[in-house]
Protein backbone atom coordinates (compact mmCIF):
# COMPACT_ATOMS: atom_id res chain seq x y z
CA UNK A 1 0.00 0.00 0.00
CA UNK A 2 2.69 2.46 1.04
CA UNK A 3 4.66 1.92 -2.16
CA UNK A 4 1.54 2.55 -4.21
CA UNK A 5 0.91 5.85 -2.48
CA UNK A 6 4.49 7.07 -2.87
CA UNK A 7 4.46 6.16 -6.56
CA UNK A 8 1.27 8.13 -7.17
CA UNK A 9 2.76 11.14 -5.43
CA UNK A 10 6.10 11.21 -7.22
CA UNK A 11 4.81 10.23 -10.63
CA UNK A 12 2.04 12.80 -10.54
CA UNK A 13 4.33 15.47 -9.14
CA UNK A 14 6.82 14.88 -11.95
CA UNK A 15 4.05 15.06 -14.53
CA UNK A 16 2.78 18.30 -13.07
CA UNK A 17 6.27 19.77 -13.00
CA UNK A 18 6.73 19.05 -16.71
CA UNK A 19 3.35 20.57 -17.47
CA UNK A 20 4.23 23.73 -15.55
CA UNK A 21 7.55 23.98 -17.37
CA UNK A 22 5.89 23.52 -20.75
CA UNK A 23 3.34 26.18 -19.95
CA UNK A 24 6.04 28.53 -18.70
CA UNK A 25 3.84 29.37 -15.77
CA UNK A 26 4.40 29.64 -12.07
CA UNK A 27 3.20 26.87 -9.81
CA UNK A 28 0.05 27.76 -7.89
CA UNK A 29 -0.27 27.49 -4.14
CA UNK A 30 -2.92 26.21 -1.77
CA UNK A 31 -5.12 28.75 -0.07
CA UNK A 32 -5.39 28.70 3.72
CA UNK A 33 -8.79 27.03 3.46
CA UNK A 34 -7.49 24.32 1.12
CA UNK A 35 -4.56 23.63 3.44
CA UNK A 36 -6.95 23.18 6.37
CA UNK A 37 -9.07 20.78 4.32
CA UNK A 38 -6.01 18.73 3.41
CA UNK A 39 -4.92 18.68 7.05
CA UNK A 40 -8.27 17.08 7.93
CA UNK A 41 -7.72 14.41 5.31
CA UNK A 42 -4.14 13.87 6.47
CA UNK A 43 -5.37 13.30 10.03
CA UNK A 44 -7.79 10.66 8.75
CA UNK A 45 -4.98 8.79 6.99
CA UNK A 46 -2.73 9.04 10.06
CA UNK A 47 -5.44 7.59 12.31
CA UNK A 48 -5.97 4.65 9.95
CA UNK A 49 -2.22 4.09 9.71
CA UNK A 50 -1.59 4.08 13.46
CA UNK A 51 -4.45 1.74 14.35
CA UNK A 52 -3.38 -0.65 11.58
CA UNK A 53 0.27 -0.86 12.68
CA UNK A 54 0.19 -0.41 16.46
CA UNK A 55 -0.80 -4.00 17.31
CA UNK A 56 2.73 -5.33 16.68
CA UNK A 57 4.42 -3.51 19.60
CA UNK A 58 1.36 -4.12 21.83
CA UNK A 59 0.96 -7.80 20.92
CA UNK A 60 2.77 -9.25 23.95
CA UNK A 61 0.70 -7.24 26.43
CA UNK A 62 -2.54 -8.03 24.63
CA UNK A 63 -1.79 -11.76 24.67
CA UNK A 64 -0.87 -11.72 28.35
CA UNK A 65 -3.99 -9.78 29.31
CA UNK A 66 -6.33 -12.05 27.36
CA UNK A 67 -4.59 -15.23 28.51
CA UNK A 68 -3.60 -16.50 25.06
CA UNK A 69 -0.40 -16.97 23.07
CA UNK A 70 0.96 -14.22 20.79
CA UNK A 71 0.07 -16.27 17.72
CA UNK A 72 -3.61 -16.06 18.72
CA UNK A 73 -3.45 -12.26 18.80
CA UNK A 74 -1.69 -12.48 15.44
CA UNK A 75 -4.69 -14.38 14.08
CA UNK A 76 -7.07 -11.83 15.62
CA UNK A 77 -5.12 -9.05 13.95
CA UNK A 78 -5.22 -11.00 10.71
CA UNK A 79 -8.99 -10.59 10.78
CA UNK A 80 -8.34 -6.85 10.41
CA UNK A 81 -6.58 -7.58 7.14
CA UNK A 82 -9.48 -9.74 6.02
CA UNK A 83 -11.84 -6.87 6.74
CA UNK A 84 -9.81 -4.40 4.68
CA UNK A 85 -9.53 -6.94 1.85
CA UNK A 86 -13.27 -7.54 1.84
CA UNK A 87 -14.01 -3.82 1.79
CA UNK A 88 -11.39 -3.15 -0.88
CA UNK A 89 -12.70 -5.87 -3.17
CA UNK A 90 -16.41 -5.29 -2.58
CA UNK A 91 -16.69 -1.54 -2.06
CA UNK A 92 -13.85 0.01 -4.09
CA UNK A 93 -15.52 -0.43 -7.51
CA UNK A 94 -18.69 1.17 -6.10
CA UNK A 95 -17.24 4.09 -4.16
CA UNK A 96 -17.80 6.48 -7.06
CA UNK A 97 -21.53 5.86 -6.63
CA UNK A 98 -21.52 7.37 -3.09
CA UNK A 99 -20.91 10.93 -1.78
CA UNK A 100 -17.31 10.78 -0.60
CA UNK A 101 -17.35 13.15 2.38
CA UNK A 102 -20.34 11.44 3.99
CA UNK A 103 -18.92 7.99 3.22
CA UNK A 104 -15.57 8.79 4.84
CA UNK A 105 -17.19 10.49 7.84
CA UNK A 106 -19.49 7.55 8.58
CA UNK A 107 -16.66 5.06 8.12
CA UNK A 108 -14.50 7.01 10.60
CA UNK A 109 -17.32 6.88 13.15
CA UNK A 110 -17.60 3.12 12.62
CA UNK A 111 -13.83 2.88 13.10
CA UNK A 112 -14.06 4.85 16.35
CA UNK A 113 -16.82 2.58 17.68
CA UNK A 114 -14.91 -0.57 16.72
CA UNK A 115 -11.69 0.66 18.37
CA UNK A 116 -13.61 1.45 21.53
CA UNK A 117 -15.18 -2.00 21.46
CA UNK A 118 -11.72 -3.53 21.05
CA UNK A 119 -10.53 -1.70 24.17
CA UNK A 120 -13.21 -3.57 26.18
CA UNK A 121 -12.63 -6.98 24.57
CA UNK A 122 -12.69 -9.75 27.18
CA UNK A 123 -11.70 -12.59 24.84
CA UNK A 124 -9.53 -12.93 21.78
CA UNK A 125 -12.50 -13.64 19.53
CA UNK A 126 -14.34 -10.48 20.59
CA UNK A 127 -11.11 -8.61 19.89
CA UNK A 128 -10.93 -10.28 16.47
CA UNK A 129 -14.52 -9.25 15.70
CA UNK A 130 -13.81 -5.64 16.65
CA UNK A 131 -10.62 -5.58 14.58
CA UNK A 132 -12.52 -7.05 11.64
CA UNK A 133 -14.95 -4.12 11.77
CA UNK A 134 -11.96 -1.75 11.98
CA UNK A 135 -10.69 -3.33 8.78
CA UNK A 136 -14.01 -2.93 6.98
CA UNK A 137 -14.07 0.75 7.95
CA UNK A 138 -10.45 1.33 6.90
CA UNK A 139 -11.10 -0.31 3.54
CA UNK A 140 -13.72 2.37 2.85
CA UNK A 141 -11.88 5.32 4.42
CA UNK A 142 -8.65 5.05 2.44
CA UNK A 143 -9.94 5.27 -1.15
CA UNK A 144 -12.58 7.83 -0.12
CA UNK A 145 -9.99 10.14 1.43
CA UNK A 146 -7.62 9.90 -1.55
CA UNK A 147 -10.47 10.72 -3.89
CA UNK A 148 -11.53 13.64 -1.66
CA UNK A 149 -8.01 15.06 -1.86
CA UNK A 150 -8.41 15.27 -5.62
CA UNK A 151 -12.02 16.50 -5.45
CA UNK A 152 -11.18 19.40 -3.12
CA UNK A 153 -8.20 20.71 -5.10
CA UNK A 154 -7.93 22.48 -8.47
CA UNK A 155 -6.44 20.35 -11.26
CA UNK A 156 -3.18 22.30 -11.17
CA UNK A 157 -2.64 21.29 -7.52
CA UNK A 158 -4.16 17.83 -7.50
CA UNK A 159 -0.92 15.85 -7.39
CA UNK A 160 0.46 17.97 -4.57
CA UNK A 161 -2.82 17.62 -2.67
CA UNK A 162 -2.66 13.82 -2.82
CA UNK A 163 1.01 13.97 -1.85
CA UNK A 164 0.24 16.09 1.20
CA UNK A 165 -2.50 13.72 2.35
CA UNK A 166 -0.18 10.73 1.91
CA UNK A 167 2.09 12.32 4.51
CA UNK A 168 -0.35 10.90 7.05
CA UNK A 169 1.28 7.48 6.55
CA UNK A 170 4.69 8.88 7.39
CA UNK A 171 3.25 10.54 10.49
CA UNK A 172 1.76 7.19 11.53
CA UNK A 173 5.03 5.31 11.05
CA UNK A 174 7.47 7.83 12.48
CA UNK A 175 5.35 9.38 15.25
CA UNK A 176 2.05 7.58 15.81
CA UNK A 177 3.13 3.95 16.29
CA UNK A 178 6.12 4.76 18.55
CA UNK A 179 3.92 7.07 20.63
CA UNK A 180 1.25 4.36 20.93
CA UNK A 181 3.91 1.92 22.15
CA UNK A 182 5.21 4.35 24.76
CA UNK A 183 1.70 5.31 25.93
CA UNK A 184 0.86 1.64 26.43
CA UNK A 185 3.46 1.45 29.18
CA UNK A 186 1.46 4.04 31.16
CA UNK A 187 -2.13 3.37 30.10
CA UNK A 188 -2.00 -0.25 28.87
CA UNK A 189 -3.02 -1.50 25.46
CA UNK A 190 -6.69 -0.91 26.24
CA UNK A 191 -5.99 2.73 26.99
CA UNK A 192 -4.20 3.10 23.66
CA UNK A 193 -7.16 1.64 21.78
CA UNK A 194 -9.50 4.02 23.63
CA UNK A 195 -7.26 6.98 22.75
CA UNK A 196 -7.29 5.92 19.11
CA UNK A 197 -11.09 5.67 19.22
CA UNK A 198 -11.18 9.28 20.39
CA UNK A 199 -8.82 10.37 17.61
CA UNK A 200 -10.96 8.59 15.00
CA UNK A 201 -14.04 10.39 16.31
CA UNK A 202 -12.15 13.70 16.26
CA UNK A 203 -11.10 13.03 12.68
CA UNK A 204 -14.73 12.36 11.71
CA UNK A 205 -15.72 15.64 13.38
CA UNK A 206 -13.15 17.56 11.30
CA UNK A 207 -14.71 16.15 8.13
CA UNK A 208 -17.79 18.25 8.90
CA UNK A 209 -15.69 21.30 8.01
CA UNK A 210 -15.09 20.04 4.47
CA UNK A 211 -17.20 21.39 1.60
CA UNK A 212 -20.45 19.50 1.14
CA UNK A 213 -20.27 19.14 -2.61
CA UNK A 214 -20.35 15.57 -3.87
CA UNK A 215 -18.45 13.79 -6.57
CA UNK A 216 -20.17 13.15 -9.88
CA UNK A 217 -21.62 9.65 -9.55
CA UNK A 218 -20.59 6.92 -11.92
CA UNK A 219 -23.19 4.90 -13.77
CA UNK A 220 -21.76 1.44 -13.15
CA UNK A 221 -19.25 -0.45 -11.05
CA UNK A 222 -15.90 -1.45 -12.53
CA UNK A 223 -15.47 -5.14 -13.40
CA UNK A 224 -12.47 -7.05 -12.05
CA UNK A 225 -12.73 -9.71 -14.75
CA UNK A 226 -11.25 -7.51 -17.45
CA UNK A 227 -8.44 -6.45 -15.09
CA UNK A 228 -7.38 -10.05 -14.54
CA UNK A 229 -7.07 -10.62 -18.28
CA UNK A 230 -4.37 -7.96 -18.61
CA UNK A 231 -0.90 -9.43 -19.35
CA UNK A 232 1.05 -10.28 -16.23
CA UNK A 233 -1.53 -9.11 -13.71
CA UNK A 234 -2.23 -12.53 -12.17
CA UNK A 235 1.50 -13.21 -11.82
CA UNK A 236 2.11 -9.82 -10.19
CA UNK A 237 -0.74 -10.42 -7.76
CA UNK A 238 0.90 -13.71 -6.76
CA UNK A 239 4.15 -11.79 -6.25
CA UNK A 240 2.22 -9.36 -4.04
CA UNK A 241 0.79 -12.22 -1.99
CA UNK A 242 4.21 -13.77 -1.31
CA UNK A 243 5.84 -10.41 -0.63
CA UNK A 244 3.17 -9.24 1.82
CA UNK A 245 2.92 -12.53 3.74
CA UNK A 246 6.66 -12.27 4.39
CA UNK A 247 6.42 -8.63 5.50
CA UNK A 248 3.39 -8.89 7.78
CA UNK A 249 4.56 -12.22 9.22
CA UNK A 250 7.87 -10.77 10.38
CA UNK A 251 6.58 -7.33 11.39
CA UNK A 252 3.77 -8.75 13.51
CA UNK A 253 5.88 -11.14 15.61
CA UNK A 254 9.27 -9.42 15.69
CA UNK A 255 8.50 -7.26 18.71
CA UNK A 256 7.15 -10.19 20.72
CA UNK A 257 10.31 -12.19 19.96
CA UNK A 258 12.54 -9.32 21.04
CA UNK A 259 10.62 -8.68 24.24
CA UNK A 260 10.99 -12.33 25.18
CA UNK A 261 14.73 -12.26 24.46
CA UNK A 262 15.58 -9.04 26.22
CA UNK A 263 12.77 -8.58 28.76
CA UNK A 264 11.92 -5.24 27.13
CA UNK A 265 8.76 -3.14 27.17
CA UNK A 266 6.48 -2.14 24.32
CA UNK A 267 8.65 0.89 23.64
CA UNK A 268 11.15 -1.34 21.83
CA UNK A 269 8.54 -2.06 19.17
CA UNK A 270 8.04 1.68 18.89
CA UNK A 271 11.72 2.20 18.12
CA UNK A 272 11.55 -0.52 15.45
CA UNK A 273 8.58 1.21 13.83
CA UNK A 274 10.43 4.52 14.03
CA UNK A 275 13.53 3.10 12.34
CA UNK A 276 11.45 1.38 9.66
CA UNK A 277 9.42 4.54 9.03
CA UNK A 278 12.53 6.71 8.71
CA UNK A 279 14.05 4.27 6.23
CA UNK A 280 10.81 4.02 4.29
CA UNK A 281 10.52 7.79 4.01
CA UNK A 282 14.21 8.33 3.18
CA UNK A 283 13.98 5.85 0.29
CA UNK A 284 12.15 8.49 -1.74
CA UNK A 285 15.55 9.69 -2.95
CA UNK A 286 15.99 6.38 -4.80
CA UNK A 287 12.70 6.52 -6.69
CA UNK A 288 14.39 8.10 -9.70
CA UNK A 289 16.51 4.96 -10.00
CA UNK A 290 13.38 2.96 -10.75
CA UNK A 291 12.49 5.30 -13.60
CA UNK A 292 16.01 5.19 -15.06
CA UNK A 293 16.68 1.45 -14.82
CA UNK A 294 13.12 0.14 -14.92
CA UNK A 295 11.29 -1.77 -12.17
CA UNK A 296 11.73 -5.17 -13.81
CA UNK A 297 15.53 -4.88 -13.78
CA UNK A 298 15.57 -3.92 -10.10
CA UNK A 299 13.00 -6.46 -8.91
CA UNK A 300 15.30 -9.46 -8.38
CA UNK A 301 18.14 -7.67 -6.53
CA UNK A 302 15.74 -5.71 -4.33
CA UNK A 303 13.66 -8.77 -3.44
CA UNK A 304 16.73 -10.86 -2.66
CA UNK A 305 18.16 -8.10 -0.45
CA UNK A 306 14.88 -7.98 1.47
CA UNK A 307 15.06 -11.76 1.85
CA UNK A 308 18.56 -11.28 3.25
CA UNK A 309 17.17 -8.78 5.78
CA UNK A 310 14.69 -11.39 6.99
CA UNK A 311 17.42 -14.02 7.30
CA UNK A 312 19.56 -11.55 9.29
CA UNK A 313 16.78 -10.70 11.75
CA UNK A 314 17.31 -13.65 14.16
CA UNK A 315 21.02 -12.80 14.38
CA UNK A 316 20.29 -9.09 14.91
CA UNK A 317 17.64 -9.88 17.51
CA UNK A 318 20.12 -12.02 19.43
CA UNK A 319 22.81 -9.32 19.19
CA UNK A 320 20.61 -6.84 21.03
CA UNK A 321 17.81 -4.29 20.60
CA UNK A 322 20.11 -1.71 18.99
CA UNK A 323 21.10 -4.12 16.22
CA UNK A 324 17.51 -4.85 15.22
CA UNK A 325 16.56 -1.17 15.37
CA UNK A 326 19.48 -0.36 13.06
CA UNK A 327 18.46 -3.21 10.74
CA UNK A 328 14.97 -1.75 10.50
CA UNK A 329 16.38 1.28 8.63
CA UNK A 330 17.55 -0.63 5.51
CA UNK A 331 14.44 -2.80 5.85
CA UNK A 332 12.31 0.32 5.40
CA UNK A 333 14.41 1.55 2.47
CA UNK A 334 14.27 -1.78 0.63
CA UNK A 335 10.59 -2.35 1.34
CA UNK A 336 9.80 1.06 -0.15
CA UNK A 337 11.67 0.10 -3.33
CA UNK A 338 10.14 -3.39 -3.46
CA UNK A 339 6.61 -2.05 -3.19
CA UNK A 340 7.37 0.57 -5.83
CA UNK A 341 8.57 -2.19 -8.18
CA UNK A 342 5.34 -4.17 -7.78
CA UNK A 343 2.96 -1.26 -8.10
CA UNK A 344 4.85 0.43 -10.94
CA UNK A 345 4.29 -2.72 -12.98
CA UNK A 346 0.68 -3.19 -11.87
CA UNK A 347 -0.23 0.42 -12.60
CA UNK A 348 1.43 0.41 -16.02
CA UNK A 349 -1.50 -1.17 -17.83
CA UNK A 350 -4.46 0.44 -19.62
CA UNK A 351 -6.02 3.36 -17.79
CA UNK A 352 -9.50 1.85 -18.18
CA UNK A 353 -8.61 -1.09 -15.93
CA UNK A 354 -6.07 0.61 -13.66
CA UNK A 355 -8.52 1.28 -10.83
CA UNK A 356 -9.74 -2.30 -10.80
CA UNK A 357 -6.18 -3.63 -10.86
CA UNK A 358 -5.25 -1.48 -7.88
CA UNK A 359 -8.39 -2.59 -6.07
CA UNK A 360 -7.24 -6.19 -6.57
CA UNK A 361 -3.78 -5.18 -5.32
CA UNK A 362 -5.26 -3.76 -2.11
CA UNK A 363 -7.41 -6.85 -1.64
CA UNK A 364 -4.48 -9.24 -2.13
CA UNK A 365 -2.33 -7.14 0.23
CA UNK A 366 -4.77 -7.56 3.08
CA UNK A 367 -5.54 -11.17 2.29
CA UNK A 368 -1.80 -11.62 2.82
CA UNK A 369 -2.16 -9.70 6.09
CA UNK A 370 -4.77 -12.23 7.21
CA UNK A 371 -2.74 -15.24 6.10
CA UNK A 372 0.38 -13.88 7.80
CA UNK A 373 -1.43 -13.59 11.12
CA UNK A 374 -2.88 -17.09 10.78
CA UNK A 375 -0.27 -19.26 9.02
CA UNK A 376 2.90 -17.42 10.02
CA UNK A 377 1.55 -17.22 13.56
CA UNK A 378 1.44 -21.02 13.66
CA UNK A 379 5.02 -21.19 12.41
CA UNK A 380 6.09 -18.75 15.13
CA UNK A 381 4.24 -20.61 17.87
CA UNK A 382 5.49 -24.07 16.89
CA UNK A 383 9.04 -23.39 15.67
CA UNK A 384 10.07 -19.92 16.85
CA UNK A 385 11.17 -16.73 15.15
CA UNK A 386 14.27 -18.15 13.47
CA UNK A 387 12.21 -20.59 11.40
CA UNK A 388 9.64 -17.85 10.74
CA UNK A 389 12.44 -15.67 9.33
CA UNK A 390 13.59 -18.55 7.11
CA UNK A 391 10.05 -18.99 5.81
CA UNK A 392 9.81 -15.24 5.14
CA UNK A 393 13.06 -15.40 3.19
CA UNK A 394 11.60 -18.31 1.22
CA UNK A 395 8.55 -16.22 0.28
CA UNK A 396 10.89 -13.55 -1.13
CA UNK A 397 12.78 -16.17 -3.14
CA UNK A 398 9.43 -17.33 -4.57
CA UNK A 399 8.50 -13.74 -5.41
CA UNK A 400 11.87 -13.29 -7.11
CA UNK A 401 11.34 -16.43 -9.16
CA UNK A 402 7.93 -15.21 -10.32
CA UNK A 403 9.40 -11.84 -11.30
CA UNK A 404 12.30 -13.43 -13.19
CA UNK A 405 9.93 -15.75 -15.05
CA UNK A 406 7.81 -12.75 -16.00
CA UNK A 407 10.90 -10.92 -17.23
CA UNK A 408 12.09 -13.82 -19.38
CA UNK A 409 8.61 -14.36 -20.78
CA UNK A 410 8.51 -10.72 -21.85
Amino acid sequence: MFGYLWIIFHRKTAERGMADAAAGGTAARFTGMQSRHLACLMLGIAVVGVQALMVAPLLTDMARDLGVGPEVIGRAHGVYGAGVALAALAAAPRLDLWPRRLTALLALLVLAAALLAASFAATWWTLAAALGVCGLAAGVILPSVYALAADLSPPSLRARAVGRVITGWSIALVLGVPLAAFLSESFGWRGVFAIMAGLAALSAFTFLTLPGRSNTPSNAAVSYREALTQPGVIRLLLVTLAYMIAFYGTYTFLSDHLRGLHDAGAGLGGFIALGYGLGFGAAVVFDGLLDRLGPRRLAAPVFLLIGGIYLAMPWAAGAGPLAIVLLSLPWGVLNHLGLNVIVSLLSGGPEATRGAVMGLYSGITYIAHFLAGAAMGLVYADFGFTVLALVAGGWLVAATGLMMRRRHSG
